[in-house]
Order: C-alpha cells, then structure tokens, then sequence
C-alpha cells in the first residue's frame, strides 16, 4: 500500500506542475482530481499470503470488467499471473478451499491467488462486478480451468 501510495504521489506531485497544488496524504488532490488509494491488504502478497512474483519475459497486461449474474459463479479455476481485482459492485464470495473463503463488495481492492484453484460466486440479489487487471507474460494464460 505505501509503495503504490508514493508511487501515486509521484506521479501526482510531478504533473502538479501544470494542474496547481497536490496533496500527499489520504486523498491525493488537484485541481479538479481526487485520486484515493485503494485499499488491498498487503500488496506484496495474494489473498492467501502468496508472496507476488512478476513473471519473466515480455511483460502483457490486460484489462476485463467481468460481471458475475447473482447466484451464478465461476467454474473452479486458477490464474498463471498476477492479477489486480477490484470490485465495482455487488457481494463476490470466492472460496480457496483449505484456504477458506473470501467476501468482496464494491470499493474492495485484492490481489488474486496465482496457481490456487478457486470458486467465485456472486451473492445477494445483485451481479457482482469487478474489473480485472492481469499482469502476465504471452506464454502464460490468464485463467485455466481446474479439475474437480
């Protein structure tokens, strides 16, 4: 959190030069802009306490907003890379199995479990949305599907 706070903060206080006066606590703010950190736990773990690992090679990031209908979920899958999940809105329950199970709403920030197989399922009576951002390699897939 601190690193991705100061590394916002950079980039706020460097263009503050042309946008007017910045603010480097909570809410970063110029002229007209309010970036706020989003909270996700420890940023130099997953969900589940992996340590995070960029893979080698060229790096490929990639963007989805995925919207899971209320009761519906994911099948049981893993993810080959990194991934930043945020959520938009609606309640995704995720379980990880022995790793127990994980409750996100909108405004929630997490780094996903990478090579652990888990469930998503969208509850309450709206869809869960979220936008995903992968942090992968070409050769490495963004999601695989899991034998039960």
């Amino acid at each position: 959190m601190l690193r991705t706070s100061l590394v916002l903060a950079g980039l706020l206080i460097g263009a503050s030069a042309t946008i007017g006066p910045v603010r480097a606590d909570k809410v970063l703010v110029a002229k007209d802009i309010i970036a706020e950190p989003i909270e996700m736990g420890d940023p130099s773990k997953t969900v589940i306490g992996q340590p995070l690992a960029y893979p080698k090679g060229k790096p490929v990031v990639k963007a989805y907003k995925i919207t899971i209908q209320p009761g519906k979920a994911t099948s049981l899958h893993l993810h080959e890379v990194a991934i930043f999940a945020y959520m938009l809105s609606g309640t995704l329950e995720v379980s990880y199995g022995p790793k127990g199970k994980k409750r996100y709403k909108a405004g929630d920030g997490f780094m996903e479990a990478v090579r652990w197989c888990h469930r998503g399922t969208a509850v309450g009576n709206a869809p869960a949305v979220l936008v995903a951002l992968y942090l992968g390699a070409p050769d490495l897939k963004n999601s695989v599907t899991c034998k039960n």
